[in-house]
């Protein structure tokens, strides 16, 4: 089997495109807050239960507050109570990025055969769901998510995301390296 390795334009542009988004997560750190997604998730559970609970989650003075211990972090109850905010706009700018980009790469040779090794190939979209969701399962659980801990995080050096990042680089190459046999 062979892996997807990108086209010529492809190789010829890493270095610019890497630059682009570097800059993207700087600017972002430095103007809003470091770019990360799963905190969404758990925003839209809370946004979901206060349909069952109005009173989960309240406001004390400039703050938001909730009887779920869970939600007092990282700003969830906040963005539950007030749920158009960066975040939000960031996770419907992945899933409408990701729909453009299947539309109007539709004719490019390289995505089609990245789409087509997926589909013949052995793994099916189930595991790679299951993978997925154990990977951001890790991630929220050293503290924040894979784009958060790989990116925002080890751009600010923080021991979490640098310990993250190391262990995920090299057991993806070995399950990389397994799935290619």
């Amino acid at each position: 089997m062979k892996f997807y390795r990108g086209g010529k334009n492809m190789k010829n542009k890493w270095i610019l495109k890497g630059i682009v988004l570097g800059s993207v997560f700087f600017i972002s750190l430095f103007l809003i807050k470091p770019i990360g997604i799963s905190t969404q998730f758990s925003v839209l559970s809370g946004m979901m239960q206060t349909s069952f609970q109005e009173d989960i989650v309240f406001r004390a003075g400039k703050d938001f507050y909730s009887t779920v211990e869970y939600y007092n972090q990282d700003g969830i109850a906040k963005s539950i109570a007030v749920p158009y905010n960066f975040g939000l706009i960031f996770a419907l700018g992945i899933f409408l990025g990701g729909m453009l980009g299947k539309i109007f790469f539709r004719k490019n040779k390289d995505f089609i055969e990245l789409t087509n090794l997926l589909e013949k190939d052995d793994i099916s979209r189930i595991k790679l769901f299951i993978g997925g969701v154990l990977l951001l399962f890790g991630a929220r659980m050293a503290g924040g998510c894979t784009s958060g801990h790989m990116m925002s995080g080890v751009m600010q050096l923080a021991i979490s995301s640098i310990i993250f990042t190391v262990i995920l680089f090299p057991v993806a190459i070995l399950i990389a390296k397994k799935v290619g046999e």
